[in-house]
């Protein structure tokens, strides 16, 4: 994206007006901060894709939003029915759920149906990781944005996964789609008018594209590695949990199955987690880096570091487009008193 397509923005002046547009939109104070903190987090950590970006998702989400429901528990199993609510609040939720029983097992697994979007599935990863917990998260893509490894149109989602680890600091959080590169890049490339590498994606025609307006679907990353995992994963975000998927799935009729587990659940302690974890991670950091002005670091780490030094700044880089939305719907949600 060229350096005219961008603009800056006081973070404060960012959250206000996107606070302002949810509460306007039905949520509560709490709902709207959980929703804007995702969407923040994600500029803050350079995934522009995932960003305000894509706010628009966050709107819709409480258009038609019902009312989540969760089943009786059955021993290390936790079912919640979405009935179409807003996945980022059903998603902390249901970990917060499957944490407050006091009998709660040492391994939970939690399956999610029905809900609408919760943008990333590693910032609720991160959630379980500071719950003290190892957190993995799948999340069913929506619809059917990626082709099969030998196919030619788009027959799965990109089916992202999330993986939080406690007692590391910073934490260490995988947040990866299976596509090459994730289908929200492919419209930042758009509004830059850039070409993109032949590797993301395919034309109408089943053919390598560069040019991201002629995308009909992305591409697995690591060819069938990739597409392997992501079909594994629409079982476990689908059928598994009880929502449809592949031509039966739907952007706001997702699924997500969600496993905490305690790091003393095989017979050590925390503290032997955390001392081999560290020592682990240590040693990563450690190993020779190809470039000298780039030290190795681990899922997470060059992240937090990065999100560090933007809060620190107070304000946020965003495409124009972005900003100017933000400002538009809060004038027309939530205009402020004269």
């Amino acid at each position: 994206m060229s350096d005219s397509q961008w603009g800056t923005i006081q973070i404060d002046e960012l959250k206000n007006l996107a606070t302002r547009i949810l509460l306007a939109k039905g949520a509560t104070e709490r709902e709207a901060r959980i929703v804007v903190d995702d969407y923040l987090d994600a500029d803050l950590r350079g995934r522009t894709s995932h960003g305000f970006l894509s706010f628009g998702v966050a709107l819709s989400s409480f258009d038609a939003r019902g009312a989540y429901r969760a089943a009786p528990s059955k021993g290390p199993v936790l079912h919640i029915e979405g009935h179409g609510d807003v996945g980022h609040i059903v998603a902390r939720d249901a970990i917060d759920l499957a944490l407050s029983d006091p009998d709660r097992p040492k391994v939970q697994a939690i399956g999610i149906s029905g809900i609408s979007r919760f943008n990333c599935p590693g910032v609720i990863a991160r959630y379980g990781a500071q719950q003290g917990l190892v957190t993995l998260v799948w999340e069913y893509g929506g619809k059917n944005l990626m082709i099969p490894h030998g196919g030619t149109e788009a027959a799965l989602s990109t089916n992202p996964l999330g993986i939080g680890i406690p007692h590391t600091d910073p934490l260490f959080v995988v947040d990866i789609a299976l596509s090459e590169r994730a289908i929200g890049l492919v419209e930042v490339a758009k509004l830059s008018g850039q070409s993109i590498p032949e590797s993301w994606g395919v034309d109408e025609k089943g053919q390598a594209t560069t040019d991201p307006y002629r995308v009909a679907a992305v591409k697995p990353y690591g060819g069938y590695k990739g597409y392997a995992l992501a079909l594994a994963f629409e079982i476990l975000t689908g059928p598994l949990v009880g929502t449809g998927a592949g031509s039966k799935g739907s952007l706001n009729d997702r699924g997500a199955l969600i496993l905490l587990i305690d790091p003393t659940a095989f017979g050590q302690t925390a503290e032997a987690f955390r001392e081999q974890v560290t020592d682990l991670l240590r040693e990563i950091g450690e190993s020779p880096p190809a470039d000298p002005a780039q030290p190795v670091a681990y899922p997470g780490q060059a992240s937090d570091r990065r999100a560090a030094e933007v809060l620190s700044s107070g304000q946020l880089s965003l495409p124009i487009s972005a900003i100017d939305n933000l400002r538009s719907w809060a004038e027309t949600l939530a205009p402020l008193a004269q």
